[in-house]
């Protein structure tokens, strides 16, 4: 797909500002196979690897998110599948669109790092930041967390509620 950038459109002499989207980046047209929008997975056709598409509406800590995905059962193409684990922090970085694309999320715009279609928004307002699996060396408190309304990783107190979007090794 094309480049997704937002225009501020000015109408000359009545003062009214109009903001115009045009053709967004999601990710790679051959990154995903085609899927039904209803589906709870996707499969990622460059990893192999298949995602949760919809995180759970509430947030946790690195442990919940850690029992809140092995305890998981979902529909994958080959059926019904436990083993659902938290997404080390190299594979969650490859979700995250080379070109973000802005979204009407509650009450206002705001600037999304994933594909919306294969992976849509489950609140108002999403945490930005996701859960890896992999703890942050030098602090034995924290773990690498991905942000998908800035598209980079940084870390987070274990302690901290946040997002998590389980995956599954097929």
């Amino acid at each position: 797909m094309s480049a997704g950038r937002w225009l501020r459109v000015t109408l000359a002499g009545t003062g009214v500002v109009a903001l115009v989207a045009t053709a967004r980046a999601d990710a790679p047209l051959d990154q995903y196979g085609l899927f039904d929008m209803s589906a709870e997975t996707i499969q990622d056709a460059w990893t192999g690897l298949i995602w949760q598409r919809s995180a759970p509406a509430q947030t946790m800590s690195f442990y919940e998110a850690a029992s809140y995905c092995a305890g998981l059962s979902l529909a994958t193409p080959s059926g019904t599948s436990s083993g659902w684990r938290v997404p080390s922090y190299k594979e969650l970085l490859t979700l995250v669109d080379e070109t973000p694309h802005t979204e009407y999320v509650g009450d206002g715009l705001i600037q999304v790092w994933i594909d919306a279609n294969a992976f849509p928004q489950t609140s108002v307002t999403p945490t930005p930041d996701y859960w890896t699996s992999s703890l942050y060396v030098g602090d034995d408190g924290a773990a690498y967390v991905v942000s998908f309304s800035e598209g980079i990783g940084d870390q987070q107190s274990t302690g901290t509620d946040l997002q998590v979007r389980c995956v599954h090794d097929p």
